[in-house]
């Protein structure tokens, strides 16, 4: 048998650190919970059951520690699980003896140690057994005990400051940039479009918005205040547009979102409550990420308990990598290339810009014959974004993400002395990575079949001490979407590039609470807040209509809550109207003639809605219903319009965490009907008369009496079925509103 130290080695020797610190310096101390009492493997404990360090039986300890695997000596569990094991399953009792019985010092005795023999904590010890029995079948590689020896090996590269880029040499990776409205920049997109009615969507939705300040799943956020449009909303609208448009008749495109504990009940919730906002059932996909992997304390990969319950343990997200993996074991890729699907779009949950690099991004594919294709943006030297590059040691080579502080150490010590810098483009040659994928389908599905879909793991954990053997707090394996060429082979590695846009145009998530926001744009670096995101989402559609030409003033900066923001206009093109820059042209056939103001307020919708020529100094909501048709002409809008009034103190959290509520004083409603009426003051032979101009001043904010605001209808937690603001008003005070042109709100 062994020795009874072997079971608090690791403890030991963190303790003695402490006690004999040459720095002078105090350690942090350990976590209570997940570190063995010394004195009650002694016998000397004085604090009973109120001891906050584990009490281990030390004998038991000895043996599971220390047991070699080819011993004939029965194996001793620790007594609260060896009495109880009639409780659990044939299954559940192999994996409690498995993990009882892991090689030296690796062994997780320490989640049964406190275990009593009482009967009322059966529930509890079979709801442990239940979880940890649940992580093993989700673990794709090798289940539970795969993924403590994963972590042994990884967390032991890291403790010697192994570096996975040894070896590997940079270089700039084959892809295209772009400039929106360039005669390159259309050719691409024009021969992207031919390809989108054969896409698949991957939407990666498994967070909550309790870090911006929301009570409810991201996806439920609106992405604007005019319409009060939601995030999945948006998503499902541009994705029926492109269908509607591009893909073969019946064909159907089909979206899976990947959704996690937290957020999946909400999410179907949400889409059922609103009907799927327009897609058939059959074409979502829901596919759910596991409840994490386990926390773990320590080099041994220990697991860590829960701090206020010895019969739960710590589990931490594994990361988005795992919907390569679900979207294999489920068989969804499979399926979609069954129904002659030929690419698939990844996607994130907050960014309103996404789709405008669809198009673009499809056509590179195509025409590079690319695998994998990552949507980027131009990064600043040494700028805190991953980094798409080429690595090639020997004969091997791999184009992916390298995170910004390991490209410019990589750079130095191989290809460039002067490390990361800025080419004559004024940007650094490797482009930022924003999470956004196209995959070629039939190869993706092949490439599934081989890995089952399994992405290489890494750990980082945060050390207290300088041997690097404690953990300020535990850690856990990760694993990222992004990191899939890392399991390409052979010809398939020369098989992936990217696609680069200016990042107002294609990337603004959603993702940081209002003061890290201020903290960040106080730095230079984009806030990711609602108010930024919703004003890029304006700006990105104002500079698509400046590209093709039309004359869009730029709006007056303003700040809410500390965020400054371009305020206006307010562009608010509906995928039904136009989804992509071709389109727009289409729409805009007459650009020079359409003159927009930087304090106006724009929504369209609708597929057979055209814009000759318009003159916007106000507010302007211009429908054609489904199966109309309608051409705007000579249409001069002057009114009071929409304003940002400042609002941190709001009870709805959508205002709330915007720092503004969006007040519509005039509004020019017209809408152009199936039965080939006009709703509105407009007509194709004249034109509406003007409304006098008033525009109160943002700093001292007037509403005129006469007018009736309407307030958003959003729900303060949970996200209500999307409102059209702009319709609320008409509904409730008839058609006699459109008498003189102008519908007060």
């Amino acid at each position: 048998m062994g020795k009874k130290k072997s079971g608090n080695r690791k403890k030991k020797s963190g303790q003695a650190r402490r006690n004999n610190n040459n720095s002078g310096t105090k350690s942090p101390p350990l976590d209570p919970s997940n570190t063995v009492c010394k004195f009650y493997a002694e016998g000397r404990c004085k604090n009973g059951d109120e001891c906050k360090f584990l009490h281990t039986d030390a004998k038991v300890a000895a043996t599971c520690t220390t047991a070699p695997p080819s011993s004939e000596a029965t194996t001793a569990l620790p007594a609260g699980l060896a009495s109880s094991m009639s409780l659990f399953t044939p299954a559940q009792q192999t994996l409690a003896t498995q993990l009882c019985t892991l090689p030296g010092t690796t062994n997780q005795c320490h989640l049964f140690s406190k275990w009593t023999t009482d009967a009322k904590d059966n529930d509890k010890k079979k709801a442990l057994m239940s979880k940890l029995e649940l992580v093993d079948q989700s673990y794709p590689d090798g289940g539970l005990t795969g993924y403590l020896t994963n972590a042994i090996a990884l967390l032991e590269k890291s403790r010697r400051g192994e570096n996975p880029l040894e070896g590997w040499i940079p270089s700039v990776p084959k892809g295209e940039a772009f400039e929106v409205g360039t005669d390159a920049f259309l050719r691409s997109e024009e021969l992207g479009l031919k390809e989108v009615g054969k896409c698949g969507f991957i939407l990666v939705a498994g967070g909550l918005g309790e870090r911006l300040g929301y009570g409810d799943i991201k996806i439920g956020l609106p992405t604007e205040l005019a319409t009060g449009t939601t995030y999945i909303q948006f998503y499902i609208e541009t994705i029926l547009a492109f269908q509607s448009r591009y893909a073969e008749p019946g064909k159907k495109l089909p979206l899976c979102i990947m959704t996690s504990g937290d957020t999946n009940a909400k999410t179907v919730a949400l889409l059922s409550a609103n009907n799927y906002f327009g897609m058939d059932k059959d074409q979502i996909t829901i596919v759910q990420q596991g409840q994490g992997v386990p926390a773990l304390y320590d080099n041994d990969a220990h697991i860590a308990l829960d701090t206020e319950d010895p019969y739960d343990i710590q589990m931490k997200p594994h990361g988005h990598g795992d919907i390569h993996a679900l979207l294999h074991s489920n068989g969804v890729a499979k399926a979609w290339q069954a129904k002659g699907m030929k690419w698939t779009v990844f996607f994130q949950d907050t960014n309103g810009l996404a789709f405008h690099t669809l198009a673009l991004s499809l056509g590179v594919s195509s025409k590079m014959g690319l695998i994998m294709n990552s949507i980027t943006c131009p990064r600043k030297a040494k700028q805190a974004i991953g980094a798409i590059t080429k690595l090639t040691k020997g004969d091997q080579q791999k184009t992916m993400n390298v995170e910004y502080n390991q490209l410019d150490p990589l750079l130095r010590a191989t290809v460039s002395p002067e490390g990361d810098v800025n080419d004559e483009s004024g940007f650094s040659p490797y482009p930022g990575n924003i999470n956004q994928l196209v995959f070629n389908l039939d190869s993706y599905v092949s490439i599934l079949e081989r890995t089952k879909g399994v992405m290489p793991e890494f750990v980082n954990p945060k050390y207290a001490d300088a041997e690097k053997t404690i953990f300020k707090k535990p850690t856990r394996l990760e694993c990222m979407m992004q990191d899939f060429p890392t399991v390409l082979q052979g010809a398939e590695t020369e098989k992936v590039g990217f696609t680069s846009l200016a990042s107002e145009l294609c990337f603004s998530p959603v993702k940081n609470a209002t003061a890290d926001g201020v903290a960040l744009q106080a730095k230079g670096t984009h806030p990711g807040v609602a108010a930024s995101g919703e004003a890029d989402q304006s700006s990105s559609v104002a500079r698509i209509l400046r590209s093709i030409g039309c004359q869009v003033e730029e709006g007056s900066k303003v700040t809410f809550n500390g965020i400054t923001v371009t305020s206006g206009p307010d562009c608010v093109l509906k995928p039904s109207f136009a989804a992509c820059a071709t389109e727009f042209k289409k729409k805009f056939p007459n650009p020079a003639a359409v003159k927009i103001s930087g304090r106006s307020s724009l929504v369209l919708s609708g597929q057979g809605l055209t814009i000759e020529s318009l003159d916007l100094d106000g507010a302007v909501v211009i429908e054609c219903e489904e199966g109309a048709s309608g051409v705007i002409r000579n249409l001069s809008v002057k009114n009071k319009g929409w304003w940002k009034q400042p609002d941190a103190s709001s009870d709805v959290e959508v205002i709330r965490m915007r720092g503004y509520d969006m007040r519509r004083l005039e509004t020019e409603k017209i809408v152009f009907k199936k039965d080939g009426s006009i709703n509105g003051n407009y007509s194709m032979e004249t034109t509406p008369k003007e409304s006098a101009r008033t525009v109160p001043e943002v700093s001292a904010p007037v509403v005129p009496k006469e007018a009736a605001v309407v307030e958003p209808v959003i729900s303060k937690s949970a996200p209500a079925p999307p409102v059209d603001l702009t319709k609320s008003a008409p509904e409730e005070k008839g058609d006699e509103q459109f008498c003189n042109g102008c519908t007060i709100l």
